[in-house]
């Protein structure tokens, strides 16, 4: 009963985030050259500040 509770709420979960990535699949509005290239060094950015976050802990524990 709880397990059948448990699943119903995921599966309707999962088919409300589904929904809504089907609905924002495409964008909607358009963006300029230099949106587009200030989205992607933000885009650098965050790898670049995950890859140290990673180096740290790394280092960290050695």
């Amino acid at each position: 009963m709880v397990l059948e509770f448990i699943t119903e709420m995921y599966e309707n979960l999962r088919d409300k985030v589904r929904e809504i990535n089907r609905k924002y699949a495409t964008p909607r509005i358009r963006m300029t050259r230099g949106v587009k290239i200030a989205l992607l060094f933000l885009r650098l950015y965050l790898i670049l500040l995950v890859l140290l976050l990673g180096y740290k802990f790394v280092t960290l524990l050695k």
